[in-house]
């Protein structure tokens, strides 16, 4: 029997799920470059300080998670080709050195839809099978604890992050479809919005086809709030994005202007005609939360949110294995 494993490589969170459990990261890579300080020099910051996971692989030594870019220097590359280079696989590895990896599993990996549009489409869907596949072996510490990690990956499936959140939508946790929703995506006409941390990606469905004249990939996601609230360049983002997760950061008004930003681009993308067709709009990514009233302003009782708007990607790659291949 064949172990999926479903990857949704954010840029603001790393998330894997498969039949046994979830894990979600924060995205943050530095590279294992600082200077070593003894810990008495600086106390015990233990138990007040968030300590990042080190990999150690033959691509070198990485920090990934909270506490990196405290741990060592920031890698901050929001170039969409980072989704096919070593940061990815260095928060892959960190996913998976949480989670009860097998010995052997298909990947499928969802990759924001902006790498799938041009005519580089399926150059991309190759780089990600050729950094993917094949053995990997690396080491995590994790709170101090150093062990060795192995796993085959026999075949990576790639999508996009939009569909993976249609299929979160439409499919139950066992991959079946209900009658409802089976009549909902053959007959109605619904929207799917992906609010993640460097791209906001939208797709409609219509009758059962997607329309390509509505699929967008643009960078205006959380990383857009985040640089308003970091104008000094005070911070890294990562290091500013943590500061907004811990609730440190009055970020009112700079809310205010991204989500007008992010209207802005819903009407460019998403002509008025077809929205007044919608039956629903699915709406996942971290910044569901955050602008959850300006959408319930737009759509109404139409607007749907899920249970877990961060985790649902990599959820419905993992439904779609179920629902195609049984699991």
């Amino acid at each position: 029997m064949t172990n999926y494993i479903a990857l949704d490589a954010g840029f603001g969170n790393t998330r894997l799920y498969g039949s046994r459990g979830s894990v979600v990261l924060q995205s943050l890579v530095a590279t294992n470059g600082t200077q070593t300080v003894s810990q008495w020099a600086i106390g015990d910051l233990k138990k007040i300080k968030a300590q990042p996971i080190l990999i150690s692989s033959a691509h070198g030594d990485y920090y990934v998670g909270p506490g990196a870019h405290q741990a060592g220097r920031p890698v901050e590359n929001l170039d969409l080709d980072r989704m096919t280079g070593p940061e990815t696989k260095a928060l892959l590895y960190g996913v998976l050195s949480q989670y009860k990896t097998p010995a052997a599993a298909t990947l499928i990996i969802a990759l924001p839809i902006a790498l799938a549009q041009g005519p580089d489409g399926d150059r991309v869907k190759d780089q990600a099978r050729a950094l993917l596949v094949g053995d990997h072996t690396w080491q995590a510490t994790i709170d101090g604890q150093r062990r060795r990690h192995r796993l085959t990956i026999d075949d990576v499936l790639v999508t996009s992050q939009p569909a993976g959140a249609m299929f979160d939508y439409l499919l139950s946790a066992d991959g079946s479809m209900s009658a409802d929703m089976a009549a909902l995506r053959k007959t109605k006409t619904f929207g799917i919005l992906s609010l993640g941390f460097n791209t906001i990606e939208m797709m409609i469905v219509d009758e059962g086809k997607m329309l390509p004249k509505s699929v967008s990939g643009d960078t205006f996601g959380v990383r857009r709030l985040l640089e308003l609230l970091n104008a000094d360049g005070a911070y890294s983002l990562g290091e500013i994005d943590t500061r907004l997760r811990a609730g440190k950061l009055d970020y009112t008004a700079a809310l205010d202007r991204w989500s007008r930003d992010v209207l802005g681009q819903i009407e460019k993308h998403w002509d008025r005609t077809l929205q007044r067709r919608f039956a629903s709009v699915y709406v996942v990514g971290g910044g569901a939360y955050l602008m959850r009233n300006a959408l319930l302003t737009k759509f109404k009782d139409r607007l749907v949110i899920p249970d877990d708007p961060i985790l649902s990607i990599a959820r419905g790659c993992y439904k779609y294995t179920l629902h195609k291949y049984g699991g």
